[in-house]
């Protein structure tokens, strides 16, 4: 509170102020607006400003949204597009083993067909499984081959360590 008595009477007006001054009310002599007049005007100006500011943001960050979509779109589409390539090229080297398969079965057989005894028919035995992993290469892709792969993984956990320590342990000798 302001410390004055609500029920006393108001202070006497100063010398120079005119005899009808009280606190509150405007001496312009009705020449203009009231000083609440000025600030209302103020005010709705403040919020007209910040409503266009306001509408100026949302439509630069819609902008800046359908652009950022629009770039994530074409990323996407791109590497839909690499990845459609590498699996094509994956298929393709699929296809040259399966063909090298087969062509050193053949060979593989023939050999083995010169040749009598157990040297002979482990040759022939050998050129049978090239042949029939060339037939299975053949007959399928990349996405088959990896569900086949998962499926046997699955099927036989211990084997498919084993096989995999073992290529490991071939390709550390290669490598070296």
């Amino acid at each position: 509170m302001s410390g004055r008595d609500p029920f006393s009477t108001p202070p006497p007006p100063a010398p120079d102020a005119p005899a009808d001054f009280s606190p509150g009310t405007s001496q312009s002599g009705g020449a203009g607006q009231s000083t609440g007049g000025k600030a209302e005007e103020m005010t709705g100006k403040a919020q007209d400003k910040a409503s266009e500011m306001t509408g100026k943001a949302q439509d630069k960050a819609s902008e800046i949204t359908g652009k950022a979509e629009e770039m994530g779109g074409k990323a996407q589409e791109k590497a839909e597009e690499m990845g459609g390539k590498a699996q094509e090229k994956a298929d393709q080297g699929i296809d040259a083993a399966a063909s090298g398969l087969g062509q050193a079965a053949g060979k593989l057989r023939q050999q083995g067909e010169q040749r009598e005894g157990a040297v002979g028919d482990a040759a022939v035995k050998t050129a049978e499984t090239f042949d029939s992993a060339s037939q299975y290469l053949k007959g399928k892709d990349t996405t088959q081959l990896m569900n086949d792969l998962e499926d046997f993984v699955r099927q036989k956990p211990v084997e498919s360590l084993l096989i995999a320590a073992g290529i490991g342990i071939v390709l550390s000798k290669i490598v070296r």
